[in-house]
């Protein structure tokens, strides 16, 4: 477990790789930290009230004990495919007490994809431009109150 005495509120040269965990806020972002243990792959919270939500993380990164991670050296740890699952994995979170989706249980869900990578790339960089104009719009009102 990554200490968050450890981890920098501000990305700098030396940590220079997020450090993801189960919290909404910031897309999961807790901060930044000089090692990593993933690159490029799918998380998921298991346990807590956000168990299920599923995320597409690129590039280097360090994630908390409560993040399940689902890696491809095949290519299918992209954003179409964590889309995907996060449509269906809130289904199969266990609601008797604390709410978690465990590893054996998320191996075990299955997910029509698109049969072909140049498909789901295509998807991956729908939703990825869809995202920043989603994140444009957010800050607009902010930019309105700044002009008056």
């Amino acid at each position: 477990m990554l200490a968050t005495t450890k981890i920098s509120e501000v990305k700098t040269n030396e940590m220079c790789f997020p450090v993801y965990s189960s919290q909404t806020k910031n897309n999961g972002l807790m901060g930044y930290y000089n090692k990593y243990l993933f690159n490029t792959a799918i998380t998921w919270t298991t346990d807590g009230a956000n168990a299920g939500t599923v995320n597409y993380r690129e590039g280097k990164f360090y994630s908390t004990n409560v993040n399940g991670v689902l890696l491809s050296d095949d290519g299918y740890a992209n954003r179409a495919i964590a889309e995907i699952l996060d449509r269906v994995a809130w289904r199969h979170v266990s609601r008797v007490g604390n709410p978690k989706l465990m590893n054996n249980v998320m191996s075990n869900i299955k997910i029509s994809i698109p049969s072909s990578f140049e498909e789901q790339n295509a998807i991956s960089e729908f939703l990825t431009k869809f995202d920043h104009l989603i994140a444009l719009h957010q800050r607009k009102p902010d930019y309105q109150k700044w002009r008056y």
